[in-house]
C-alpha cells in the first residue's frame, strides 16, 4: 500500500470538508510532500490549450485548492495545469455545513459549497508568488447576493484584478450551488458580459473561458456553444458538476457524473471543433478508457478533481504511463501531433494502439 492510500484511509475517517482543509494546509505549508512522486517532466506531453501551453494534458480541475494557497505543491506533483477558484471579489463564506459528502464506493463527491473563498486580493497575493513555468488558470463567479446586473460588474471586477496574474481566465456560470448563478447561461445576459469583458481582453491579453452545465438540454448545449463562439469566447470548460435530486442538493462528480459528462461533453464538441473553440474536459475523467474516449470524440486536455481525491498521485503517474505508451506503440512523436489528427484518423490509432 503506498503513502497516499494509507493517508487517505486515515482523512476518509474525518468529515469529507474536514480531511480537504487539513490536506490542502498541509500541502500549502511544505510543498516538499509531493517529492515521493515527483519525476521528470516529459516534453512529449505537452500540449497547447488555446494560447497557453500545458506540461502535460492533465489539469487539476478548479474547485480543490479554491484560494491558490497550494500552487507549489501541485506543481511538484506534475500536473499539466491547475485552475484555482472560484473566486468571489470579497471574502464568503459560502453555504452551511456540512456541505461535502463522499459516495466512497461510487468514487464520488457531492457538494454544496456556494464558493466559499478568502476573495479575489487574497487570490491576487498568491498568484504574484506562483511557479512561473506552471500554467495557472482563475475561475470567477458572481457574489451569492449579486443581482444578475451587479454580476456583470462583479466578472469585470475580478477579471481586471485576476487575469494580469493568471495565465487564462474561466467564467463559472455552471455552479449549481450559488442562487440564479445557472440562470446567467442565457444569450441576452452573456452579450452583456462579453460587452464588458472583451474590452479588458484586449488590454490584459489573456483568454476568456466558460464553464458549462451538463444538466443542460442538448440543444440549449448546441445553441450556447454557439452563441458563446459568436460572442469571442477562447475556449470553453465542460463540464461542472451535476444534481442529482434524489442524493440532495448540491451539484455531484466523480464516477456518477462520467457519462452524463462524456455524453454533454460531444454534443458541445459538435459546435465547438467547427468553430475551432478549445474544450477542456472535466467530469468524470478516471482512466486511460476515460481519456481514449475523450480524444477519440475530438477532446484534447482534461482536468481532474474527484478522481485526484480517490486515487491521489497514482492518478497522474497512470494516466502519464498511459499517454506515454500509447505515442510509442502508435510510433507517435509526441501527443501534440496527435492531437492535430481528426478524431478519425484518431479512433484508427486508439483501436490499433490504444490497449
Amino acid at each position: 500500500m503506498d503513502s497516499y492510500k494509507l493517508a487517505r484511509a486515515a482523512l476518509f475517517r474525518l468529515p469529507a470538508e474536514t480531511a480537504h482543509d487539513l490536506t490542502l494546509k498541509l500541502s500549502s505549508n511544505v510543498p516538499q510532500l509531493a517529492a515521493p512522486w515527483q519525476r521528470p517532466h516529459d516534453p512529449r506531453l505537452s500540449c497547447s490549450v488555446g494560447k497557453t501551453e500545458w506540461r502535460t494534458p492533465i489539469g487539476l480541475a478548479a474547485g480543490l485548492d479554491k484560494n491558490a494557497v497550494a500552487l507549489e505543491f501541485f506543481h511538484r506533483l506534475g500536473f499539466g495545469s491547475m485552475e484555482c477558484g472560484t473566486i468571489t471579489p470579497r471574502p464568503q463564506q459560502g453555504n452551511p455545513l456540512p456541505r461535502m459528502f463522499r459516495y466512497a464506493e461510487e468514487f464520488s463527491l457531492r457538494n454544496s459549497m456556494g464558493f466559499p473563498n478568502l476573495g479575489m486580493e487574497a487570490c491576487a497575493s498568491k498568484l504574484r508568488t506562483r511557479p512561473q513555468e506552471f500554467p495557472v488558470g482563475v475561475n470567477i463567479g458572481k457574489s451569492k447576493e449579486a443581482t444578475p446586473s451587479q454580476a456583470l460588474e462583479e466578472y469585470g471586477t475580478l477579471y481586471e484584478k485576476l487575469a494580469p496574474l493568471a495565465d487564462w481566465v474561466v467564467v463559472n456560470i455552471s455552479s449549481p450551488n450559488t442562487p440564479g448563478l445557472r440562470d446567467l447561461q442565457q444569450e441576452g445576459w452573456l452579450k452583456d458580459l462579453f460587452s464588458i469583458l472583451t474590452p479588458l481582453r484586449q488590454k490584459y491579453g489573456k483568454e476568456i473561458f466558460v464553464k458549462l452545465a451538463p444538466d443542460l438540454d442538448d440543444q440549449v448545449l448546441r445553441d450556447l456553444t454557439t452563441t458563446l463562439a459568436d460572442l469571442g469566447a477562447d475556449g470553453l470548460v465542460a463540464t461542472n458538476t451535476t444534481h442529482i435530486p434524489e442524493r440532495g442538493v448540491g451539484g455531484v462528480s466523480g464516477r456518477l457524473l462520467r457519462v452524463k459528462g462524456h455524453q454533454k461533453r460531444r454534443v458541445v464538441l459538435e459546435i465547438a471543433r467547427d468553430r475551432k473553440l478549445p474544450l477542456v474536459g472535466v467530469g468524470g475523467f478516471e482512466d486511460m478508457n476515460d481519456v481514449f474516449a475523450w480524444w477519440a470524440s475530438g477532446g484534447d486536455a482534461l482536468q481532474v478533481y474527484t478522481a485526484f481525491v480517490y486515487h491521489g498521485p497514482a492518478l497522474l503517474q497512470n494516466l502519464e504511463a498511459g499517454m506515454r505508451g500509447f505515442i510509442t506503440r502508435a510510433k507517435l512523436p509526441d501527443i501534440r501531433s496527435f492531437l492535430k489528427l481528426s478524431p478519425l484518423e484518431r479512433q484508427k490509432l486508439i483501436g490499433a494502439f490504444g490497449r
